[in-house]
This record gives structure tokens, sequence and C-alpha cells, in this order.
């Protein structure tokens, strides 16, 4: 299969936005996607290895980190990134240790900042062109206890209900042409639920071209405090504050580019045959990045997907994004829609970008985070349609 059904229904026009739609995307989603249901709960997609338990693990179970030892990057993000029975391997530790920042490591992280009796710490970050990770430690007021909470019902949030309390990344104004990210926030294990600490990762994504997270260019973070947020929706401050701190300075870069002379594949809808070409790859441990050129025309219903495969020096597949051609059909079938002959008249404006992706013409630009590192020095090759590509040894 070539193309990922996930990518052709994230790209699909959300019926507030296109009053033909006939179903909404949560709708489309449950019903194309029904057969798979089963796979999808003991698939990753992007699989993780069984690899060897770090010596750290214990270390990091909780807020507190280890005294007397000092962790790398690597042991700070690694119950992030595995935090159940798994573990990243020692090639992986060490890519995180080379790329990220420590607290340790002397005029590379902010200090920390105290206010209103609340203190936030940045311990660990880690980022490339696309994603960013900060591990921040959490410290309320003394007195102030900060639970576990039951996942399925509240969570704790760094940012809070209205402007004056939303948590902002900011940059000077002409440091790029356009700005903009998605965040998410996970807890980490907590050791002793009943202090008043709590250690927690921020991820950031980028949501447009024209900026990277680890060029060097000052960041400002702007966090106004801590909350509970229930399950529905309603903040509970847990205390308030500001806390400003620069996080855009001192990253390392280690960026693959490959050579994607020749790479193309086709795939089949409604028994027309369609062509995309693979112009650019690049590849660094945290994520993928492409250019896909395509005869297929513009349209509502169905976007290119990446179809890429990076399979692993052990014969492991880390990250596969290819489907089934007949899950294109019985999409298009469920909604009712008959996609254009390859190079026919456009039937929309412009082609549809996939998750994080933008489109000039005919070309489709976007990445993909993988769900935990790549340890480059492991890969064997990419693949796309019967194309293999390898790295620059």
């Amino acid at each position: 299969m070539k193309h990922r059904i996930s990518d052709l229904l994230d790209s699909y026009v959300p019926e507030d936005l296109a009053e033909d739609t006939p179903l909404s995307l949560s709708r489309i989603k449950e019903l194309t996607m029904n057969k798979l249901e089963q796979e999808s709960k003991t698939t990753r997609r992007f699989p993780l290895r069984a690899l060897a338990v770090a010596a750290v693990a214990a270390a990091l179970c909780g807020s507190a980190l280890a005294a007397g030892h000092i962790l790398g990057a690597g042991d700070l993000f690694a119950n992030y990134f595995t935090p159940k029975e798994d573990a990243l391997s020692q090639g992986q530790i060490q890519i995180i240790d080379q790329l990220g920042l420590t607290a340790e490591e002397e005029g590379s992280l902010p200090a920390a900042v105290t206010s209103g009796g609340a203190t936030i710490t940045p311990v660990a970050a880690l980022a490339d062109e696309n994603v960013y990770y900060l591990r921040l430690r959490v410290e309320a007021p003394e007195g102030t206890v900060l639970p576990d909470l039951d996942p399925e019902g509240a969570c704790y949030q760094v940012s809070g209900e209205g402007a004056e309390n939303a948590l902002s990344l900011t940059c000077a104004e002409d440091a790029y042409d356009s700005f903009g990210w998605n965040l998410s926030t996970q807890v980490l294990p907590d050791a002793d639920p009943t202090d008043n600490v709590k250690d927690l990762v921020l991820r950031w994504t980028a949501q447009c071209d024209g900026m990277d997270f680890n060029d060097g260019v000052s960041k400002l973070l702007t966090i106004h405090g801590l909350w509970i947020q229930s399950a529905d929706k309603e903040y509970t401050p847990v205390f308030t504050g500001e806390f400003t701190f620069d996080i855009g300075l001192h990253f390392q870069s280690r960026l693959e580019t490959l050579d994607c002379s020749g790479a193309r594949l086709t795939w089949t809808a409604q028994g027309e045959t369609y062509t995309d070409t693979l112009e650019a790859l690049t590849l660094s441990p945290l994520s993928l990045a492409y250019t896909i050129s395509t005869d297929l025309p513009a349209n509502p219903w169905v976007g290119v997907g990446s179809a890429l495969k990076v399979v692993m020096k052990d014969g492991s597949v880390f990250l596969d994004n290819d489907t089934d051609d007949r899950m294109v059909d019985e999409y298009l079938a469920s909604v009712g829609k008959t996609l254009p002959p390859p190079g026919g008249a456009a039937t929309a404006d412009s082609l549809l970008p996939p998750p994080n992706g933008t489109v000039s013409g005919d070309r489709i630009s976007a990445f993909c985070v993988f769900d935990e590192p790549l340890d480059l020095d492991q890969v064997d090759y990419i693949q796309y349609g019967e194309t293999r590509l390898y790295l620059e040894k």
C-alpha cells in the first residue's frame, strides 16, 4: 500500500468549513477505520523495539532526581518516551545526550524562576527543526500538595483559561515570516504524590514553515501558573505568578539529507493510477520531513500521504506509513465522491496537505514526529515505493 488512511482522513474538510461535506471528520474516521480497530489497539504507529532496560530507570520513576548522580538529557527524557515496560537503547540515550541540554550544563538552560511562592525550573530540553521537548519541575508553594490525578478525569495544565492566563511562546517580530506551534503536556510518573512537586514535559510541534526550534533564535516562554483542568474543561488554579524563560538558545542539530533521485510510487483509486514523486527527504533523530509532488489533481477529499518506511539494520521497522489501496476506495465510497483522473482539471483551489504540512502548487511539504528517538547509526534504509534510500556514510 502507498497511502496512510489517516493522512487522507486528516485532510478531509470538516463540515463547519465546507457546506457540501456529507459527514464530520470524526464520523468519517469512525466509519472508515472501524475494521482496523483491533489492529490499532495492539500496534503503535512507530513500533517500539524490545531493548535493554536503562540502568537509571529506577531513578526516573519520581519527580526528584537521584542525589549525587548527574543525569544526561537521555536519562531525563527516557521515561517520557517509554513510560511503561519498554526502554530506550543506549544508542537512543546517546543521541538525546548529544542533541539535548540539561540544567547541569552551565549556560545552557535558563535558571529557575520563583513567583508567588512557587518555583518552575527547566530541567532538560531537546529539539530539532520540527519539534521541541522541555522538561520542567514545578514546585507549588510550601504546604500545597500536588497529588496524582485520574488520567480519565482531571489533568494538570500550565496554561489557564483566558488570554491573561494562557501560556505563550514568542520571538522577535522580524525573526520569522511566520511562527506557529501546537502544544501538548505530559506529567511524568511521581514517586511521592503527597508533596508539592511535579515534573512534566511540554512538547511543541511546528505549525508552519519559516521557523526552526533549534536555530538558536531567542524564544521566550511565559507561564502564568498551574491549573487543574476538569473533564468538562473547568480550570481550578493551584497557583499563579509569572515565569519567563528564554528556551531558544544553544541547540545542536543532526540532520541527514537523502538523495531522492528517481524515488516514485504509483497508487490506484477507483481504477485510476496516480504517481507521486519524492522530491526531498531529511531525517533527524526526532522527526522526518519530506516534499512530494503528484499528478493527483487538487480535490477536497484525498490528500497525498508520505508512504515512507524506515528499516533498521536488525530488520525491524521503525516507521511504516503504508496501508492498503483498497482503503482509499472504501473511504471515497463512504463519502460518495469520485477523484479526477491523473493530470485532470482541478476540482478545488489546492491539494489538501497532510497533518503538519503545507502545499505549493502540486507539491506537498510535511513532517512527522517520531514516538521515540531514532538512532540514525542503526538505520539501514528508507523505502519509498520500490526505491531504497540510504544515509550517507
